[in-house]
């Protein structure tokens, strides 16, 4: 890798650094879905609220009303559920340092070191929140803006990847 022109990122891999990151993929590879199942999710309690006014209490409407309110709180189920994941990997709580170059990236932690070039990512995708950087449809590394010591050093590595990558 070229270390003339070097970007470093530091963080420590967290719930607090990583959270977020999960809403944001799943905004990313599922919004149309998320949309229409938000929609759908409110109109099935709201015909189950219509049933139970109109007719009464019946199990259909209760149904209604259940299946609605599940669906809207399933995106806290998928948060609750990614977080212990992420608690379970070896490399939690540990700190992370990261170089990225025009040619790639290399990381560097307790647990071992790794280099990858640009090509090698499937897609990176910058947020105003970080980077989304893609090994595959769904499997993803984040690196908070927080991460970088200024915007436009995670702008600049943006710029990098997405060079490598068209």
């Amino acid at each position: 890798m070229d270390t003339d022109t070097s970007i470093k990122a530091k963080l420590v891999f967290d719930d607090r650094s990583h959270l977020g990151a999960f809403r944001l993929h799943m905004w990313h590879r599922y919004r149309n879905w998320l949309m229409i199942r938000t929609f759908l999710s409110a109109a099935v309690m709201l015909a189950g609220a219509i049933l139970i006014i109109s007719e009464g209490l019946t199990p259909f409407s209760v149904l209604m009303l259940m299946v609605g309110t599940f669906a809207l709180l399933r995106p806290l189920i998928w948060k609750v559920m990614h977080a212990r994941n992420l608690r379970q990997l070896p490399g939690y709580g540990q700190t992370a340092y990261y170089t990225f170059t025009p040619d790639g990236l290399a990381i560097h932690g307790a647990d071992g070191d790794a280099n990858m070039k640009w090509s090698g990512l499937f897609e990176t995708v910058s947020t105003k929140q970080g980077l989304l950087l893609y090994h595959g449809k769904k499997s993803y590394s984040w690196v908070p803006l927080e991460a970088f010591d200024s915007a436009d050093d995670m702008k600049q590595v943006a710029e990098w990847a997405n060079a490598s990558q068209d």
